[in-house]
């Protein structure tokens, strides 16, 4: 069985639960993209949930014990125990036509590949980093790699942890959705945030 030392997703599992419903319900999920990946709980749910049988999941994560940050040109730690725990619980849970693609690397340059690469993707996941300039540049980014008609879902939305104001995602998020409203629709909001990227006309 998949270990773990933490569990930040069991609060999100109505939402995801809502979200899978709603997505099988257009098509079969072939290609899914998260940002912070940690010990993989999460990842593993979505093998097991939401993602096709012969699928595809990008999972981009420094697997950092600490915040880093491209905009500060942070290293990616060379202590790889979280990468090492995250690779071992998903290869419990993954289906053997599934692909599994992991970026050890912060979300910055990982995206931008990705970008260059023309992937697209039917769900993308951001949980990564809370600082506001983060999230706005993952929310940014990953909503080009999103498919008309995917689903993007924000977690941390309401997170207020860091007293600081730039410390924390929400504004970012909304900047996000307010400069791209006539591309997108809101779909579940609480303590995190779904969109509906429209479809093209």
């Amino acid at each position: 069985m998949p270990q773990f030392t933490s569990d930040w997703f069991s609060n999100a599992l109505v939402n995801f639960d809502y979200i899978t419903n709603y997505l099988q319900k257009q098509k079969t999920v072939d290609s899914i993209l998260e940002i912070g990946s940690h010990e993989g709980r999460s990842t593993c749910w979505m093998l097991e949930n939401m993602l096709a049988d012969t699928g595809t999941i990008t999972c981009i994560d420094p697997f950092a014990d600490r915040p880093v940050t491209a905009f500060s040109y942070d290293s990616i730690p060379e202590d790889r125990s979280i990468e090492q725990r995250f690779r071992a619980n998903t290869a419990e849970v993954k289906k053997p036509g599934q692909t599994l693609e992991v970026h050890a690397n912060m979300s910055f340059p990982a995206l931008a590949q990705l970008i260059v690469d023309q992937r697209q993707y039917d769900f993308v996941y951001v949980d990564g980093s809370h600082n506001a300039d983060d999230a706005l540049a993952d929310a940014v980014m990953c909503f080009g790699l999103l498919r008309p008609g995917g689903v993007m879902l924000f977690d941390d939305y309401l997170w207020e942890d860091d007293q600081h104001y730039l410390g924390r995602c929400k504004q970012s998020i909304d900047a996000f959705v307010n400069m791209f409203y006539h591309r997108l629709k809101l779909g579940l909001v609480n303590y995190q945030l779904a969109i509906v990227k429209k479809e093209l006309e």
